[in-house]
């Protein structure tokens, strides 16, 4: 797990020895820092987690991107 700005609550890259994927957890307002970076401009699986007001439940979107 490398902290990408240092912090635990920042940008998180992690990555397994015995896997080729990679996964990074970026929050949403940091989003826009990374979209210039080569490595985002892959093909890929993302999740966005949030919060459902109206029912008071955690909520998440999966989509696939494509590079």
């Amino acid at each position: 797990m490398f902290l990408m700005d240092g912090e635990v609550t920042g940008k998180i890259k992690c990555t397994l020895s015995n896997w080729t994927g990679v996964i990074y957890k970026i929050p949403r307002i940091q989003l826009g820092d990374l979209k210039s970076r080569p490595e985002m401009k892959q093909s890929g699986v993302y999740f966005l987690l949030g919060r459902d007001d109206a029912n008071q439940q955690d909520t998440v979107y999966i989509g696939q991107a494509t590079s």
